[in-house]
C-alpha cells in the first residue's frame, strides 16, 4: 500500500510541473548544502526548487498534463534537484554557471582544468612543508628564510585524478583549484529537451557570431542592390549620389544639379584664363 506521504509529494510535484514554464534537472551528489542554500536564496522568487526521490519525480511526469514531459526520465541519473520556473533554460543554465563557487581539491576528484601552482614565495616556513610540495611535483625550494616555488607548476592536468600529495600540498598553499555549484544537466522547455551541451553557450562568442552573420548578411544584400528593411536607405543614397554624379560628369541641365554644373564651369573657365595669361 502506498504511504499517504508519497501520494501527497507526487501531487505537489505534478501541480508544480504543470504550473512552469521550464523543468530542469541539475544533479546533486556530490553539491555541498551551503551551495544548493546560496542558489535557493538567489533565485527566491524566480524559480522553485525540489529536491524529491527520482520514483516519485518520475511517477508526477507520467501525470503531468503534457505527456512529453516523460522524455526528461532519461536524464534523470543519481540524486537531482528539480527547478520549476519560468525563466529561460539558457538564462537559468548561464546564472549557475556565473554563480559557482571555488573550492578544495579532494584526492580522487578529476581535475576540471589543468592545476597550476604559480612561482613566488608561499610564505611557509622551512620545514616539512618543502618534502610535501616536492612530493606532489612542485617546483620549490627555501630561499631567503621561506619556502619558494621556483617556476609555475602543473600538479595535475585536465582529466588527470588528484593524488593525495597533490592535495595536501594545495591545501597547504591555500590554493582552491576546483569549482562547485549547481549545473544543469536538462532543461524541458514548450516540448523540447535540451541537454547541458546545448545549454552552456558561450553569450559572448555567441553574440559576436550573430554581429558578424548581420554584416556579411548586409553586405551581400547591399552589393547585390537587394531591397530590405536595412539596405533600402543606404541603396537609395547610393542610387541618388551615383545619379548626380552622372548628371555632372555628362553635363545634364537639372535643377537637382545646375548649381554644381555652374561650379564645374566656373573653375574650367578659371583654369583656361589662367593658361591664356600664361
Amino acid at each position: 500500500m502506498t504511504h499517504p506521504s508519497k501520494i501527497t509529494e507526487v501531487k505537489a510535484l505534478t501541480e508544480l510541473i504543470n504550473g512552469a514554464k521550464t523543468i530542469a534537472l541539475s544533479p546533486i551528489s556530490s553539491l555541498p548544502a551551503s551551495q544548493f542554500q546560496e542558489v535557493r536564496e538567489k533565485l527566491r522568487g524566480k524559480a522553485t526548487i525540489k529536491v524529491t526521490k527520482m520514483t516519485l519525480f518520475r511517477r508526477a511526469l507520467e501525470n503531468a498534463d503534457n505527456k512529453q514531459l516523460v522524455e526528461l526520465e532519461g536524464h534523470i541519473i543519481g540524486p537531482i534537484a528539480v527547478f520549476f520556473t519560468d525563466m529561460d533554460p539558457f538564462r537559468l543554465f548561464a546564472f549557475l554557471k556565473r554563480n559557482k563557487s571555488k573550492a578544495a581539491a579532494k584526492a580522487g576528484q578529476v581535475a576540471q582544468a589543468n592545476i597550476v601552482v604559480p612561482a613566488g614565495d608561499t610564505g611557509i616556513p622551512p620545514g616539512p612543508a618543502l618534502g610535501d610540495l616536492k612530493a606532489a611535483g612542485i617546483n620549490a625550494r627555501i630561499d631567503g628564510g621561506s619556502i619558494k616555488v621556483m617556476k609555475d607548476s602543473v600538479v595535475a592536468k585536465a582529466g588527470e585524478t588528484v593524488t593525495p600529495e597533490v592535495a595536501g600540498a594545495l591545501n597547504k598553499l591555500g590554493i582552491k583549484p576546483m569549482e562547485v555549484g549547481m549545473v544543469l544537466s536538462a532543461a524541458f522547455e514548450n516540448g523540447t529537451i535540451y541537454a547541458d551541451n546545448v545549454l552552456n553557450i558561450d553569450e559572448e562568442a555567441t553574440l559576436a557570431s550573430l554581429q558578424d552573420g548581420f554584416r556579411n548578411a548586409f553586405n551581400l544584400a547591399f552589393n547585390a542592390s537587394y531591397f530590405t528593411g536595412k539596405t533600402i536607405e543606404p541603396l537609395l543614397q547610393k542610387g541618388f549620389a551615383d545619379a548626380r554624379n552622372l548628371g555632372i560628369n555628362a553635363i545634364v541641365l537639372d535643377k537637382g544639379i545646375i548649381d554644381n554644373l555652374m561650379a564645374k564651369a566656373q573653375a574650367s573657365a578659371a583654369a583656361i584664363e589662367a593658361m591664356v595669361k600664361q
